[in-house]
């Protein structure tokens, strides 16, 4: 199993925190239908980043 970087999960912790606060603003301000909306995009963004970021890393160590 590979280590991980602290640096790296306290991001991604940070990131999903961050895109909780905007749904929960965006609910009160809005409508909980936009909050859910911004926090689906948001969310698969930012797991789709971080896929391309591993397959990114894997590519560079393999060469």
């Amino acid at each position: 199993m590979k280590e991980y970087n602290v640096k790296y999960v306290l991001a991604a912790a940070a990131a999903m925190a961050a895109i909780i606060a905007v749904q929960m603003v965006l609910s009160c301000v809005f409508t909980f239908h936009v909050g859910e909306v911004f926090s689906r995009t948001a969310v698969s963004a930012l797991f789709y980043y971080s896929i391309f970021m591993l397959w990114r890393k894997s590519r560079k160590a393999a060469c």
